[in-house]
Parts: C-alpha cells; structure tokens; sequence
C-alpha cells in the first residue's frame, strides 16, 4: 500500500469550501468597517471614501484569493504519502506533514477531509482516492486518539 500518491484538481466549489472559511471573520470586519465609512462619506463628508481603500490594503490575501478563485477557478494538487509523510504541492508551494500529525480524516460530500495538527487542512475528491488509501490516512487519526485517551 505505502507509499502511494495522488493528483487531481480541486473544483472552484471544492476550493471555496474549504478556503473561503479562515476568511470569514475579516470579511466580516471588512463589511462593517466599509458600511461604517460609507455612512460617514453620505453624511458628513465625501473625504469618507478614502477609507475605502482600507480593507482591501489590509486583507491583500483575501483579494489575492478571490481573485485567483475567479481567474484560474481549479486548483492541481498533488500528493505524495510515504511511511512517515505526506507532501502536498499546489502551483510550486510544497508543504510536508509529518503522518502523525493527522488527527481527522472525514467525507463531506464529494470530498475526504484530512485535518492536521498545524492547521493544514487537504480536502481530496472521492473518486481520487482508494477506500485503502483513506483508511491508511486514517489509521493515524486512530492512533493520535487512542494516544490521547491513555492516562499520563
């Protein structure tokens, strides 16, 4: 079974679900912050407007992310998963996670979900995985909870 290694590419819907979510709070800000500036540039000065400029400056990455997801829309992942690691390349990033590291592999709809102890998060289509490879990835899941329920 191990090693073994995936690619395919994530849909603009795929990628919205998972990515869009750790922006959540500053679009939030964002919206009361530019409704704010947009009702002191109608009622006390236009000059208001300039605070506009704001958030985007601020949240470049969100910007940066909407566009791409509009421009580009799929996103090519590949996998490599060896006995101890997991390497994820997506357009020249490469990212390597340590397996035991892996504390929740889930299925979502069309997808499978891997949750990581450093916040990564790789979301894989259904039919880009084998039923084995899943339960190999969550083999360490199992063991991460089986280390966390041992007294000590």
């Amino acid at each position: 079974m191990v090693p073994f290694r995936l690619q395919f590419t994530l849909s603009r819907r795929q990628r919205l679900a998972v990515e869009l979510m750790p922006w959540l709070p500053a679009i939030a800000a964002s919206l009361g912050f530019m409704v704010g500036a947009a009702f002191l540039a109608t009622s006390a000065s236009p000059r208001f407007l300039f605070l506009l400029l704001i958030p985007p400056l601020v949240y470049r990455g969100l910007v940066s992310f909407v566009f791409d997801l509009v421009v580009r829309g799929g996103l090519l992942v590949e996998v490599s998963v060896d006995e101890t690691h997991c390497e994820v390349v997506t357009r020249g990033a490469r990212r390597k996670l340590a397996l035991a590291g892996i504390f929740q592999v889930f299925r979502a709809d069309e997808t499978w979900t891997v949750l990581h102890l450093d916040g990564s998060v790789l979301t894989v289509p259904v039919d880009a995985i084998t039923r084995e490879q899943v339960e190999y990835l969550k083999s360490f899941a199992q063991r991460a909870a089986v280390a966390r329920a041992l007294p000590g």
